[in-house]
């Protein structure tokens, strides 16, 4: 499917959105008499990040943020647990110290030690690194002359690559419902099927149901 700003742009695009999309799949499962499990991913966040594409990429995580108020507005807290979380980081960065209320695809507050502006959101590494540096010259070009203002404007990166790449701390994990207490503190993150498993009832391990009988 397309980005959601490419389909704001064409007005020929009837694509749903991801909360369309979440509110229609929730009205079909919730038939299910024994319950179900929906699984919706903001897919787009990772492609236009590894594109260093930030625009795009900040649009999608609001639109997966909209997907998940729909999921809970439409659904009963208790007896529906709703975890939100994500597979990997990326090397995306935000810094500069910029003011609250500033527009993030600015120029940040104050200038490098070379004496040019640079943009508080940038990549450690990317297919952007030779349209903001010159390997000639060995200087970095000015970023607010390059930046276009467009969606899908690329922003610095580091070091150059065809594909940014992930990156590697820990993630966050949000949950809302029954046994949402579960999902505190830090563990690998195959655990998070398993304590998934546990408040739904299903599996061979130990769950709710059980200890509740126990």
């Amino acid at each position: 499917m397309h980005y959601h700003v490419e389909q704001l742009a064409d007005p020929e695009n009837n694509e749903p959105t991801l909360e369309e999309m979440t509110e229609k799949a929730i009205e079909v499962l919730e038939t299910e008499e024994e319950g179900y499990f929906l699984f919706v991913e903001g897919g787009k966040i990772d492609i236009s990040h590894h594109d260093t594409m930030a625009r795009i990429a900040l649009d999608e995580t609001a639109e997966l943020s909209k997907a998940v108020k729909r999921a809970r507005e439409i659904t009963n807290p208790e007896d529906t647990l709703i975890v939100v979380t994500s597979d990997h980081s990326h090397t995306f960065s935000v810094a500069g110290y910029q003011p609250r209320g500033s527009d993030i695809f600015g120029s940040a507050k104050a200038n490098g030690l070379d004496n040019k502006p640079y943009l508080p959101l940038s990549y450690a590494n990317g297919k952007s690194f030779d349209y903001y540096y010159n390997t000639e010259t060995h200087q970095r070009e000015d970023p607010v002359v390059l930046a276009t203002g467009d969606f899908d404007q690329l922003f610095p990166a580091m070091v150059p690559l065809e594909s940014e790449t992930h990156g590697g701390e820990d993630v966050a994990v949000f949950a809302s419902g029954p046994w949402a207490h579960l999902f505190t503190g830090v563990y690998e993150q195959n655990t998070i099927p398993h304590m998934m498993a546990f408040a739904a009832c299903v599996g061979d391990g130990l769950t709710a149901c059980q200890a509740a009988t126990n």
